[in-house]
């Protein structure tokens, strides 16, 4: 980011950076103190009131391994079930993630990388969003990123010329095969870590280990072609880097096998039969493209669900970012239009110095044929030695091999194939068992290392203009975003439904002679709510998913009981019931709709809630069996 020089002293300083993630986690916490949870948190707030060893077995009729469950539940033995606790714990992850641009990313690949991906790691909007869910999905990102920044350092080792700040910052450090011991471990154990948080996490994991074996790979591999080594000490040390990293690939592997067991056992059958995310064309494939800053607040406004201006804004904003797009489309055809001539121009030198060589033999002819592949980037092979050693059809794939893993380019590149690999993956997957695993918010676990590639192509634009209009559009998109998050979600309209749902089993005790009733319902959305914001309220979920569901949802015990059918939930019941369900409009829900239809039923009266928070209608229903 090439800027005036006032402006570069302040942008490229320490002090400017700070500030940057201090306001950036203010902005975060500014929708992290309300008492609201949604399904999702509402289970992670119920499995943390368990010991470590009912965590593991309830987690494993889940979809999610269990260490954000455990940290949850230390929390828990300190502080008790305390929402905010929680809830501050989960904005602590997506800081740490921010606060890597200033501890590594700067240091690494320069302050205008390093800035950049700090304000795009606080200031996404869909990261405002899930920073403050009470779920793994926070410091997914985290293990995540930190597993890719160890990985990108120790393949900056092994390069013939590592790069300066990755040779100065290894610089006194103990080392294994060449590289600090502390960043292979601490590679290790955020990979591991990833593994435990997610199940994306491990994909990421995956594809991280899969880019280090290929880099160390192709190392020895170049050791071994360059032909036999005057030194023997260096020979050996070729393939030390690759012993390491397959020494640590194992311990990691080891360590995570009693969890692939259990998934194996308990889990594939949940997600391959009867997991809920469908593939909906076209939607799906548009919410996966623009997820991290399309989100569901910004999209319910440009449909005017908020009122007039902040559809305005959305709108005003979506043209503003349409322009700044296509200005980037055209920079970068203008950019690869120039390295095209770059490399045409260096081929034509190549080719004529080798034909000038097998012409007269003079090796003279190599002088001035290289030609740098991009600023920062080292110049191409002297023609003579290059066409001594190699055919012409062969430098093209040379020149291409050497633009990509020069500095600059190399850690982009190893980025978008950690990303992109991730979402190969679970694509293949959802194909594989027949349902769509590939969801937007399991794929956010990878989103560091694409921030990291956006922060690093922008860090080199020159056009400064461009870059700004990139950040204003962010920056305007989060406020809105975050605006309209803190609206809904400090909303009293939120608490309605749970105090209401308080007040009529109360009301329907008070007629039963002081005996609580009966609740029931075929939405565990709603009931997994309620049961850990009142669990003093004894409820009973009919259970009508297959798989190990019911072993999950003993997360919410003892408040919350699975039975499997009606009939066996109304067996020798007669008298007055209370019946939740949920529906995204103002209808009636189903299971209430169904039970009122049946012999012997009668619905007494209900009542719905519109509850922000979720976007959803709520409804509490008060029924008769006879």
């Amino acid at each position: 980011m090439k800027l005036s020089r006032g402006a570069h002293v302040r942008l490229s300083s320490s002090a400017f950076h700070i500030l940057l993630l201090v306001a950036g986690a203010a902005f975060l916490l500014t929708d992290a103190f309300h008492g609201n949870v949604w399904f999702d948190e509402s289970y992670s707030v119920g499995i943390a009131n368990h010991s470590f060893a009912d965590i593991w077995y309830y987690s494993s009729g889940d979809v999610h391994p269990v260490l954000i469950y455990w940290a949850l539940h230390v929390l828990n033995l300190v502080f008790g079930q305390n929402i905010t606790i929680y809830r501050l714990f989960t904005v602590a992850g997506a800081i740490a993630m921010a606060v890597l641009g200033y501890t590594h990313v700067r240091r690494d690949h320069g302050w205008a990388t390093g800035v950049l991906f700090s304000f795009f790691a606080l200031f996404t909007p869909y990261i405002s969003l899930m920073a403050v869910e009470i779920r793994m999905y926070s410091w997914a990102t985290f293990t995540v990123m930190l597993c890719f920044i160890y990985a990108i350092r120790i393949i900056g080792t092994q390069l013939a010329t590592p790069p300066a700040r990755i040779a100065e910052a290894a610089r006194g450090l103990k080392c294994w095969a060449g590289t600090p011991r502390r960043w292979w471990i601490t590679c290790f154990a955020s990979s591991l870590a990833c593994a435990y948080l997610h199940y994306f996490g491990a994909m990421s994991a995956f594809m991280i280990n899969v880019v280090l074996l290929f880099a160390l790979g192709a190392r020895a591999w170049r050791h071994r072609k360059s032909g036999p080594n005057p030194l023997p000490e260096q020979a050996v040390c070729a393939g030390a880097p690759l012993r390491v990293l397959i020494i640590g690939c194992v311990a990691q592997v080891a360590l995570y096998l009693p969890w692939i067991v259990t998934a194996v056992t308990s889990q594939m059958g949940v997600v391959g039969g009867t997991y809920w995310a469908k593939i909906v064309f076209p939607t799906t494939y548009i919410e996966l493209a623009t997820y991290a800053f399309l989100t569901s607040p910004l999209s319910f406004a440009a449909r005017g669900s908020y009122g007039v201006v902040p559809q305005v804004l959305v709108q005003g904003i979506g043209y503003a970012a349409a322009v700044v797009l296509a200005f980037l489309i055209a920079w970068a055809a203008r950019w690869a239009a120039w390295r095209i001539g770059l490399h045409r121009a260096a081929r034509k030198q190549q080719i004529a110095a080798a034909k000038a060589q097998r012409t007269d033999g003079a090796a003279s002819a190599s002088a001035g044929t290289a030609a740098k592949l991009d600023e920062g980037v080292a110049s191409y092979p002297a023609a003579s030695a290059t066409a001594a050693a190699y055919p012409v059809k062969h430098l093209r794939l040379k020149r291409f091999y050497a633009w990509l893993v020069s500095d600059p380019i190399a850690p982009v590149a190893a980025a978008l194939v950690v990303y992109f690999g991730v979402f190969a993956i679970s694509w293949t997957a959802s194909m594989v068992m027949n349902s769509m695993i590939l969801y937007y918010r399991y794929l956010f676990v990878a989103i560091g290392p694409l921030l990291f590639a956006i922060a690093a192509v922008l860090s080199h634009v020159r056009t400064k203009p461009l870059v700004a209009g990139v950040v204003a559009v962010t920056l305007a998109a989060s406020v809105v975003n975050q605006a309209l998050l803190v609206r809904d979600d400090y909303d009293s309209a939120n608490n309605v439904p749970v105090q209401q749902f308080r007040e009529t089993v109360d009301r329907v005790a008070d007629q039963n002679g002081g005996q609580s009733p009966l609740v029931v319902s075929t939405d565990i959305g709603y009931m997994g709510v309620t049961s850990v914001m009142c669990p003093d309220i004894p409820q009973t979920y009919m259970d009508w998913q297959k798989g190990n569901w019911d072993r999950a949802y003993m997360a919410y015990s003892p408040t919350l009981v699975s039975k499997m059918s009606w009939e066996i939930i109304f067996d020798n019941f007669h008298g007055t019931f209370i019946c939740l369900g949920q529906a995204q409009n103002n209808s009636l829900p189903r299971d209430i709709s169904d039970l009122s239809q049946k012999d012997g039923f009668n619905l007494v009266e209900y009542h719905t809630y519109y509850r922000p928070y979720e976007r959803t209608w709520m409804t509490i229903a008060v029924m008769t069996k006879s």
